[in-house]
C-alpha cells in the first residue's frame, strides 16, 4: 500500500487517516486493479493551465488527487462562464464517458498546483466494471455534481420570465470584476438558454431598461457597476 501512495505521490498515509476525503482517495487506490494501475499516468498542472477542453474529443478520465480546479464554459464571442468547481477525489470526464459523448461539455482548469491520474475512457470503463466499489463511488460523486443542477433546473423554470432573465444575467457576470459588462449573447439564444421565447426576452429586456437595472449598446444587454451591484443583491435576496 505504502508503493502505491508513492507512485501516485499522496501525502504520508498518517495525514490521509486524518482527512476522510483523503481516505477515501486512498482506498480506490489501494484497491485498484494492478492490470488498471499499469495503464494510467500521473499528470501535474500549474494554476491556470486546461486540464480538458470543451469542444474537445473525450478520450480521456482524470482521477483528481490534488488541488482544486474550476469548471467552465465558453462562447463564441469570447465570453466564459464559471459555473462550478472540483475538489479531490473528484473525476474529470467521468459524465461524458458514462453517458457515450464524443466531447467534453465544458473546460476544466487547474485554480491550484493540481495532480491527477489519468486514464483512457476504455480504462476507466474496465476499472468500474472490475471493483464495485469504485463504481459505487463514482455514482455517488456524479449524483452529488448532478443534483445541485436538477434542482437549480427546477426552481429557475417555475420563476417569473423576469426573474429568469435577471438571474441568467447574474449568473453569466459571474465573478467578473470590470466597469462594464456586455452581454454578447443574441436574444434568441437567451430565450433557448432560461425556457422562453424571444418575445418574452425583449419584454424583460425592455422592462428591466425601464427600471434602470441594465443599459443597452448596440441591442446587447450592458450593465455598469451600479447594475451589476443590484442585480447580484437582487439574486443573493431571492435565493434566500
Amino acid at each position: 500500500m505504502i508503493e502505491n501512495n508513492q507512485f501516485f505521490n499522496l501525502p504520508a498515509l498518517n495525514d490521509i487517516r486524518k482527512d476522510p476525503i483523503m481516505q477515501q482517495l486512498e482506498y480506490m487506490l489501494e484497491h485498484m486493479p494492478e492490470r488498471i494501475r499499469k495503464r494510467t499516468t500521473r499528470k501535474t498542472y500549474v494554476p491556470g493551465e486546461t486540464i480538458v477542453q470543451k469542444g474537445d474529443r473525450a478520450n480521456l478520465a482524470v482521477l483528481l488527487t490534488k488541488g482544486r480546479i474550476r469548471v467552465c464554459t465558453e462562447f463564441a464571442n469570447g465570453q466564459r462562464f464559471i459555473f462550478g468547481s472540483m475538489e479531490v477525489p473528484d473525476l474529470i470526464g467521468d459524465l461524458e464517458i458514462l453517458a457515450e459523448q464524443e466531447y467534453y461539455s465544458a473546460t476544466n482548469e487547474a485554480v491550484t498546483d493540481c495532480e491527477g491520474i489519468a486514464m483512457r475512457a476504455d480504462t476507466f470503463l474496465e476499472w468500474m466494471r472490475l471493483d464495485n466499489d469504485f463504481a459505487v463511488s463514482v455514482a455517488k460523486r456524479l449524483a452529488a455534481k448532478m443534483y445541485p443542477t436538477s434542482k437549480e433546473a427546477g426552481r429557475v423554470k417555475f420563476l417569473p420570465s423576469l426573474e429568469r432573465l435577471q438571474d441568467y444575467i447574474v449568473k453569466r457576470l459571474g465573478s467578473i470584476k470590470t466597469d462594464t459588462f456586455i452581454l454578447h449573447t443574441s436574444r434568441q439564444q437567451i430565450a433557448d438558454d432560461i425556457g422562453t421565447s424571444v418575445k418574452t426576452v425583449n419584454r424583460c429586456v425592455t422592462k428591466l431598461k425601464d427600471a434602470g437595472l441594465i443599459s443597452l449598446f448596440h441591442g446587447k444587454i450592458m450593465l455598469n457597476n451600479e447594475q451589476q451591484e443590484i442585480l447580484r443583491a437582487n439574486s443573493l435576496n431571492d435565493n434566500k
